[in-house]
């Protein structure tokens, strides 16, 4: 099924907004489209009263057909897409939706190499310059990047991670200039700015990487950058992690953990940490944690932050000492 050929695509887009409701839309707009393009999506939602329950689902349903296709080529590329499709809606709606999916992600930089075998995909870059490298890998899946990443000479591991930290916005000049040196090996094109490293995609290839990699580029970038190295830290594990460890582990950081600290921290978490960590506590212990929050009154968010934050520090000092095992990606599995 498609849509009204009388619908624009700004049109879908605005009434797809409107039927995620406010705050997942709000959350799209601001991560996903410039200002420009959220001022119109925004007008054209604005100037829209009723819309047809039948318009809105083809809608939705195509926005899902999309949403789906690009799964299957980004999980086993374009013939396993094909076949999939295929099955679900039918060889010639197939075929639509993959030209309109392909099309869009021929568009953004790099998009060639994204199905890319990582062992493949080393040989093209490992001979860039590490700017190059670091780019490339912002533009990848955490999963590839890390693979990436973890096969690359030890002392250049730290540099390339401290360089994907530090890139904001990459210019379309820029991005060329990296297409121009590649171009022998790979095919892409860029016609706009894009957001590209920062923190938080290093993070993300950081905890996909194996323990002694990771270790490595935090302690080299100790030195380059310890502002750096710090935030990176932080943000390898945050509180609400918890729930991932195994209970002896959760028991074992709890026997550090100040209880004041602990109080402030669940009475800023959500269900499941709260009842994650008083499960690992004695009946005795958690009705006793239980009142001190019952009774705290009303805790400041950055005091709430700092408890958190110094329970993390701990759990991650347990777990460099290796008495608590923090699971990484690219590790064996974990036998108890």
């Amino acid at each position: 099924m498609c849509a009204s050929p009388n619908i624009t695509g700004l049109q879908k887009a605005a009434i797809l907004l409107i039927a995620l409701g406010s705050d997942l839309s709000a959350n799209i707009l601001k991560n996903h489209f410039h200002d420009d393009d959220m001022e119109k999506i925004t007008q054209q939602i604005s100037i829209m009263n009723r819309i047809p329950s039948d318009v809105q689902s083809v809608v939705i349903d195509e926005f899902s057909q999309l949403a789906q296709a690009r799964s299957y080529l980004a999980s086993g590329g374009p013939d396993y897409a094909k076949e999939m499709l295929e099955k679900a809606v039918g060889k010639d709606r197939a075929t639509t939706i993959l030209d309109k999916v392909s099309s869009t992600i021929k568009s953004k930089p790099f998009g060639n190499i994204r199905n890319t075998d990582p062992r493949n995909l080393l040989n093209f870059i490992k001979g860039e310059h590490p700017q190059t490298i670091a780019l490339i890998l912002t533009y990848l899946s955490p999963e590839q990047a890390s693979m990436v990443l973890s096969s690359l000479a030890p002392e250049t591991q730290a540099d390339i991670a401290k360089r994907i930290a530090t890139i904001d916005r990459v210019s379309p000049e820029v991005l060329k200039n990296v297409e121009d040196v590649l171009e022998r090996k790979l095919s892409m094109v860029s016609t706009h700015e894009e957001h590209s490293g920062g923190i938080k995609p290093l993070v993300e290839i950081l905890n996909k990487v194996d323990r002694s990699t990771e270790r490595t580029i935090l302690e080299e970038l100790e030195v380059m950058d310890p502002d750096l190295a710090e935030n990176v830290r932080n943000m390898l594990f945050v509180f609400e992690d918890i729930v991932r460890l195994p209970d002896a582990s959760i028991q074992r950081v709890l026997r550090e953990v100040d209880s004041k600290d602990l109080a402030k921290a669940i009475k800023g978490s959500n269900e499941e940490v709260a009842e994650t960590i008083y499960r690992n506590m004695s009946k005795r212990a958690s009705d006793m944690l239980s009142d001190e929050i019952k009774y705290m009154g009303p805790v400041r968010l950055r005091d709430v932050e700092e408890s958190q934050q110094r329970i993390v520090q701990i759990i991650r000092q347990l777990d460099e000492s290796g008495e608590i095992i923090i699971a990484r990606g690219g590790e064996d599995a974990i036998l108890t």
